[in-house]
């Protein structure tokens, strides 16, 4: 019995003051509501710092991606060169993602024999064609190029101007696609 009223004793002389630490240094003890809550992204970055994530929700323009791209390859440091890599990467990838799951549906509704939603569906493709052989090299050419030749559309949509940006890619594919024969009529 005394064993067990010395371990107890033990117990409380260790745990007593780690509760009494924890209880005056709570948030309710100095006069906060007692919940955590995360930081507002106006207490992390400040209004004056003009800093872009303050601006007001947009899409992505023409002139970001083409302007990442071109730094991509021709950036004029190290740093450009690589935040230029990274942004045109990401857009990029936004592009081959959407296309992963475009192309889920077009299998999808191909092998069910549905051709209403199949023939929707190639009506709102955003790249005009499956690019996923398109390797990032041509896909990083071919934003350069479009908008070095069309900079009037440069603070459009990147996404609503991407089939035009693409249509050599695609044009490419469909001729790839169609069989001729030798007396010149289409199969």
């Amino acid at each position: 019995m005394t064993k067990t009223i010395s371990t107890i004793l033990v117990h409380c002389l260790i745990f007593t003051p780690i509760v009494v630490l924890g209880i005056t240094t709570s948030p309710t003890s100095q006069g906060h509501s007692g919940t955590t809550a995360l930081p507002s992204i106006d207490s992390i970055l400040k209004k004056n710092d003009n800093n872009a994530l303050l601006d007001e929700p947009s899409g992505i323009a023409n002139w970001q991606v083409h302007s990442a791209c071109r730094d991509a390859i021709k950036g004029t440091s190290p740093e450009a060169k690589s935040l230029g890599q990274f942004v045109c990467r990401m857009a990029q990838d936004m592009v081959y993602e959407q296309n992963i799951y475009h192309q889920y549906f077009i299998n999808y509704f191909t092998e069910k024999n549905m051709e209403e939603p199949l023939y929707i569906i190639n009506g709102y493709s955003v790249t005009g064609c499956d690019v996923s052989e398109l390797d990032r090299a041509n896909f990083t050419a071919m934003i350069i190029h479009y908008f070095d030749n069309f900079e009037d559309e440069l603070e459009d949509s990147f996404f609503w101007t991407l089939a035009q940006v693409l249509k050599p890619y695609c044009d490419e594919l469909k001729d790839a696609a169609v069989e001729f024969h030798l007396d010149g009529r289409k199969s």
